[in-house]
């Protein structure tokens, strides 16, 4: 009885945690964060367009200027101070990933999300970027493994 109890509060406790990640709404397509090294994240998780080349822009706009951040569509150029300081990395099963290391917000920005011809902004008020939390990320990374912990609790 004592191990039916434990399995359900971890069930229970593993629920609570994976909520953020598959109840996600129009808002949490895209979400900005700072790394506890100070790198920007923004996370665009966008699905493409089938049968499409998938194209990606990220972008920010501070008042009536859009500034190109990081981009894999030929002819389109970043920003120079964004060049060689910014990486893209795909996420699973889609989205992409958008680190600018060592920056910080320092007034209210929008930034944009531009996948295959879909795009999405998020408007990030100055002092309101929360820290990355490294088990969101980990289970909005790979939900799937949140089945093998009832299956891991089973063998205790």
């Amino acid at each position: 009885m004592n191990t039916i109890n434990s399995l359900f509060g971890w069930i229970l406790a593993l629920g609570v945690l994976m909520i953020p990640v598959l109840c996600q709404d129009e808002e949490s397509v895209m979400t900005v964060c700072q790394e506890e090294d100070n790198d920007l994240r923004v996370d665009c998780l966008l699905e493409p367009k089938h049968n499409y080349h998938t194209d990606y822009e990220f972008s920010m706009s501070k008042g009536q200027k859009e500034i190109i951040i990081n981009t894999n569509i030929s002819g389109i150029m970043p920003e120079p101070k964004f060049r060689h300081n910014t990486f893209v990395t795909e996420l699973e099963p889609y989205g992409f990933r958008l680190t600018i290391m060592s920056f910080t917000v320092t007034e209210n920005t929008t930034f944009i999300c531009k996948v295959t011809k879909i795009q999405k902004t998020l408007f990030v008020e100055l002092d309101s970027i929360e820290p990355c939390s490294a088990i969101s990320v980990f289970l909005l990374g790979y939900p799937w493994l949140s089945l093998l912990v009832p299956l891991c609790i089973l063998q205790l």
